[in-house]
This record gives C-alpha cells, structure tokens and sequence, in this order.
C-alpha cells in the first residue's frame, strides 16, 4: 500500500472513530469544518470554511458552533480515547496552561482588559482579550520526541466564581474516568492548594515550580503533656518555658 493510501486509510479511520460522539444530523458539518481546520491550522471558524468547498449555506457551519449541536465534553473524551489507542501508555502525561486571544470588541464573552504575564514581543502589558484554560496530552512519538494534543480548551468567565482554577478542575474531572495513572504539569500560578490537594488525593502525579511568594506552612506540632507534678515557676525556671516559646517562634 503506497502512503498516500495509508495516510487516507487512518484519517478515515480516526475521522469515524470521533464521529460516534457527533449527532447524525451533524455529522456531514462537522467533517467539513474539521478538514478546513486541518488545512488552515490557524483554528478560525472563517479561515476553515474559506479552506474548503462548501457543499452547504455559510450559516449552517456557524449555526453547528453557535447551538452547540457537538457536545464538547464527549469530543474531547472520543479525542481522548482515539489518542490512547494510537500511542498506548500506563502513564498518561497531562499539561493544563492558559492563554489569551486578543479580541477588537469590547464586549462578549469573557472579553476585558487582562495582564499578559507571557511578556511576548509585540505585545502590550495589559491586552483586551478572552482567557482560555487548555487541557493538552503529551505522547511520545519516533526518536523520542514530543508531541502536544489539545484535548479541551474552556473560556473563563469574567464575572462570578469561575476563575482559572474552577476551570482547571472542571477540565481533570473531565477526563479522570477515562485515565487510570496520570502526570500532570502546570505552572507557577496553578500551584494553589484548592487545586493541588485533591488531585494528590487522587493519585495524580503534579509537576509544577511554586511562586516566591507562596507561604509554606505546616500546622505545629502539638507540646508533649508533662508528667509528675507540676514545678514552681521561681527564679530562673521560671523564664526557661518563655524562652523556649520564644526560640520556636523563630
């Protein structure tokens, strides 16, 4: 079989294996955006159908985006799956990360004025953009290198208690029925307790570099009970607990 043909033979393979979590109706569409986006690498709606022969109306592709036909949280485990049969392991190598898509309007979802913490060239400090949480997997191919997979990206929310934190526990739960060992990476902003503590509960592997500000602290260790009587606090004995009081203090 030449390459071409075995190129065909595993894109129509792994194409209907992620068709099982579209709806029927949908199916036909959503194969089209998909080629356009693996033509046009750039991931706009607009550049994807421009990429291809449109066998249906403009609207229809945006009314498949906008109604939310295609539940993401089952593409994203389909994703999931399809991945862990091409590139089989026991350990399964995780990396959520953030990053901002500048947006020219001043109003929609999630759009506001944010901090660029990345200190990218050509870029201001503060940026009008949307804050996106991604889920990626990492799998090792040929010669030992790696490869990242985008497998969920969510928008955070600009008001209300749905910061990047909520989001990031939404995107691990997501996915933790479908991974038996994982090892997740993060950055510096992610390492928070809320995050952290129950996903080592989990069994979850964290690999990540705590800020310079972040306290560490353990809870002290509770004084050991005297036995016998208890002694007359005279003279210089008297000082000796405070002074050891005051060396833990320390």
């Amino acid at each position: 079989m030449s390459l071409t043909s075995s190129v065909c033979l595993l894109l129509s393979e792994w194409i209907s294996f992620l068709l099982a979590a579209v709806p029927p109706r949908s199916r036909r569409t959503f194969v089209e955006l998909l080629i356009g986006c693996m033509l046009n690498p750039e991931g706009w709606v607009t550049r994807a159908i421009g990429a291809i022969r449109r066998e249906a109306h403009w609207t229809t592709y945006y009314k498949l985006i906008e109604r939310a036909n295609v539940s993401v949280a089952d593409l994203s485990i389909q994703l999931l799956q399809l991945t862990q049969r091409v590139f089989p392991n026991e350990l399964v190598n995780l990396i959520i990360d953030d990053t901002l898509v500048p947006r020219c309007a001043k109003k929609g979802p999630g759009i506001s004025v944010k901090h660029d913490h990345s200190h990218k060239a050509n870029r201001p400090t503060f940026l009008n953009s949307q804050g996106w949480v991604t889920l990626a997997l990492v799998v090792r191919v040929r010669l030992g290198s790696a490869l990242t997979i985008p497998i969920r990206s969510w928008l955070v929310e600009e008001s209300g208690q749905r910061g990047k934190l909520w989001v990031a526990r939404q995107l691990i739960e997501s996915v933790r029925g479908n991974v038996r060992e994982a090892r997740l990476l993060i950055d510096a902003w992610f390492m928070r307790k809320s995050l952290i503590l129950p996903l080592l509960e989990q069994r979850v592997r964290i690999i990540g570099q705590v800020r310079r500000d972040t306290a560490l602290y353990l809870p002290p260790e509770p004084e050991p009970k005297r036995r016998g009587a208890e002694t007359k606090n005279t003279g210089s004995d008297s000082m000796q607990p405070c002074w050891i009081h005051c060396q833990r203090r320390k």
